[in-house]
């Protein structure tokens, strides 16, 4: 599956920033396993998690070939 991290969940890495990664996962797993995977602590409430398109939620099942987008919310003034 691809994932793409959005704004500050981007990580800085030697060859640059990191913003779209590729991950495989064992069948039956979720978006929270995921998030573990990749050992990101995320705040669901200040985080929108997407998966093909869609909102989701950790417990969302994920399969070969999702697009899953990582998107925290930004505060302005």
């Amino acid at each position: 599956m691809t994932v793409h991290l959005h704004t500050t969940l981007q990580r800085e890495t030697p060859g640059g920033r990191l913003r779209r990664l590729e991950v495989t996962l064992p069948g039956a797993s979720t978006l929270d396993d995921l998030l573990r995977r990749l050992d990101l602590a995320i705040d669901p409430e200040w985080t929108l998690l997407v998966v093909n398109g869609r909102q989701a939620s950790r417990g969302q099942a994920l399969r070969d070939g999702d697009e899953v987008h990582l998107i925290p919310a930004l505060a302005g003034g």
